[in-house]
């Protein structure tokens, strides 16, 4: 049945497809995928019509469905990979941490792999706490979207203002402000410029999303570390913080 649905996938794509918005979308996103720039609306219509048999799925046929959509060369399909697994983050467990990685260091580039990391790593870290120990692991990968994955797995936590490590983030958070691994790493100049944007706006982002709920703890990460910090990230960090908070920044 989960291969009838891949067909139905795969023929929505060509018969919604815009070869214009496909070319736009891959120098977008830097893609080396096929795209077949299908608008994210009519993406998302398909998803939820399917949605009640995708979450019904047995785990085993599901992880299989993500397999193979994963294998498979389109963005499109990719994305609908990281869906079918967000549906079932609950019944994830650290065994299946090997697939969730190897997707992450596929994915190569932002939109596929904050589909992946930041609706399922919550999940997991909820109900194994060891995980956060990949997370320390993955914080010091040669890969900046790995970085990236540690820096934005606790993001939802922090959004909903409950669960989540404030403390381990800042750490790792902390971590990153000295960029001197990505001039030795990466030789090529875009590369370079792509990992400290992707980077910098990680940790803003991920700050942001907390100050709604701890308001105070951010801006203490803040005050203490903006010599070291980017103008990004600090911009990005203190932009939702509450008036009287940001009054502490002046």
């Amino acid at each position: 049945m989960s291969d009838s649905f891949a067909t139905q996938l795969q023929q929505y794509l060509a018969a919604n497809g815009d070869p214009v918005r496909a070319e736009k979308e891959k120098a977008y996103l830097y893609s080396d995928l096929k795209h077949y720039g299908v608008p994210f609306g009519k993406q998302n219509a398909f998803t939820r019509s399917h949605k009640k048999y995708l979450k019904a799925l047995p785990k085993p046929e599901a992880l299989r469905l993500v397999r193979h959509l994963w294998e498979q060369p389109s963005f499109e399909e990719r994305i609908m990979a990281t869906s079918i697994l967000s549906l079932h983050a609950e019944s994830l467990t650290p065994k299946d941490l090997p697939l969730i990685e190897k997707m992450m260091r596929e994915s190569g580039g932002w939109a596929l792999l904050d589909n992946l990391i930041i609706p399922i790593m919550p999940h997991l870290l909820s109900k194994y706490p060891e995980i956060y120990d990949v997370l320390s692991d993955w914080i010091k990968d040669d890969d900046y979207w790995v970085r990236r994955s540690a820096l934005l797995a606790q993001l939802l936590f922090f959004r909903r203002g409950e669960g989540g490590r404030p403390a381990f983030f800042f750490q790792l958070a902390q971590s990153q402000l000295d960029e001197f691994w990505i001039n030795d790493q990466y030789p090529d100049a875009l590369q370079r410029k792509r990992a400290r944007f992707f980077i910098r706006k990680a940790i803003g982002w991920t700050l942001r999303e907390m100050s709604a709920h701890q308001p105070q703890k951010v801006v203490a990460f803040l005050k203490a570390n903006r010599d070291q910090m980017s103008g990004l990230s600090f911009r990005e960090g203190s932009r939702k913080l509450p008036t009287a908070f940001k009054k502490q920044l002046a």
